[in-house]
């Protein structure tokens, strides 16, 4: 079977064939064409990874699209997909599924508790599963707004960088860096609240000042 897998519509397009569970291509748009438009089929990394993996549109056996991959309605993207690979079945994966997915089966692991956090994916910023065999059960979720990838952005922000884009290079920055703000980021990042979870959604004012709204929920992971 030839599975091709595309996600990152709205920010890093990208796309990777599989072929009988094997990857044997895969493609970031904007590292084949220098160019993207969010929203828009990655039609160079597609090219590039069919060329890559020897296979032509009519041997692609499923497609494999990750949510979210439009602002608006997402039948045109569908339609696409259907005239380009017309043997093919569409099949949309839910965003988090996809991120755990891509983690354990290509672990050696065979048991494993897996944990999906970004910014916001489908309205969630992370997710907790049990992994055994080939299986993936879900077992907790949490949603925007309380996501420690919203908070790591609006940081990237305060330090000068492109939020959503460059949070890569403050992480490899941190490396470089020691504890002495620690305290001051707990400030902005509170570790809980009796009975729930607590969220942090900090706004910086031009003075390098954060104003912190926080809100506790009973269904929060607690530890």
């Amino acid at each position: 079977m030839t599975i091709l897998g595309i996600g990152g519509l709205l920010n890093d397009a990208a796309c990777a064939v599989l072929k009988d569970g094997v990857l044997v291509a895969a493609v970031e748009q904007k590292k084949a064409a220098r160019r993207f438009q969010a929203g828009q089929l990655p039609a160079d990394a597609i090219s590039a990874c069919l060329r890559i993996a020897g296979v032509k549109p009519a041997d692609v056996d499923s497609v494999a699209l990750v949510r979210p991959f439009t602002h608006g309605a997402e039948a045109p993207i569908q339609l696409q997909l259907r005239d380009m690979f017309p043997n093919s079945e569409v099949l949309v994966v839910e965003h988090h599924l996809a991120h755990a997915a891509s983690a354990c089966y290509a672990s050696p692991f065979e048991e494993a508790t897996v944990l999906t956090l970004d910014r916001n994916g489908d309205f969630r910023c992370g997710a907790r599963w049990t992994f055994s065999g080939s299986r993936l059960t879900l077992d907790k979720e949490l949603y925007h707004p309380d996501s420690l990838g919203e908070l790591y952005g609006r940081v990237t922000s305060l330090a000068g960088f492109e939020p959503n884009a460059d949070e890569h290079k403050v992480q490899w920055l941190s490396t470089s860096g020691d504890d002495r703000f620690r305290s001051c980021s707990w400030r902005y990042c509170p570790r809980g609240m009796a009975g729930g979870r607590a969220s942090t959604a900090p706004s910086f004012t031009g003075s390098g000042r954060a104003a912190v709204v926080s809100a506790a929920s009973s269904t929060g992971v607690s530890g």
